[in-house]
């Protein structure tokens, strides 16, 4: 029995010793699970490009304007002479050209003539037409009176029998 308990001592100062106390505690903050990455302290590298920038210059623009120019001698210049060429096209005359016909041609005359016309006899409809009245009187309408006869009824009565 001794030994056992000596035993555990030691193995309770070795498990003591084996964890050091650190003097400073370091602070992590907590994130939704091991799902965070903890590279904020990385150093981030910077790099720097430099490109340079063209710096406009005056660029001369040659621009053609028309101008007279005074020629010391004669040029003779060639000129275009119009050439026409024939084309057959149909061309319609509307002119009207007298034309000598041995015997008369015949032409259908249309003559009028009266045509009987047939008249309907209009008959007049009575038609209602406004009358002035220069007294208004009373006008009686007539009422439904309500006469009370007997009417026979027939009651049925069912007897409902009862069953134990």
């Amino acid at each position: 029995m001794k030994t056992f308990i000596v035993l555990a001592v030691v193995v309770a100062l070795v498990a003591g010793a084996a964890i050091p106390e650190s003097a400073e505690k370091t602070i992590e903050k907590r994130g939704i699970g091991e799902l965070e990455s903890r590279s904020d302290h990385h150093h981030v590298k910077h790099v720097t490009i430099t490109k340079k920038v063209p710096v406009p210059y005056p660029v001369e623009v040659e621009k053609h304007v028309p101008v007279p120019v005074k020629i010391p001698y004669p040029v003779h210049v060639e000129k275009k002479v119009p050439v026409y060429i024939e084309k057959k096209v149909p061309v319609y005359v509307e002119k009207k050209v007298p034309v000598h016909v041995d015997r008369p041609v015949p032409v259908e005359v249309k003559v009028p003539y009266e045509v009987p016309v047939v008249h309907k006899e209009y008959v007049e409809v009575p038609k209602p037409y406004p009358v002035h009245v220069e007294k208004p009187y009373p006008v009686y309408v007539k009422k439904p009176v309500y006469i009370e006869k007997p009417v026979p009824v027939s009651v049925h009565i069912k007897k409902v029998k009862k069953h134990h």
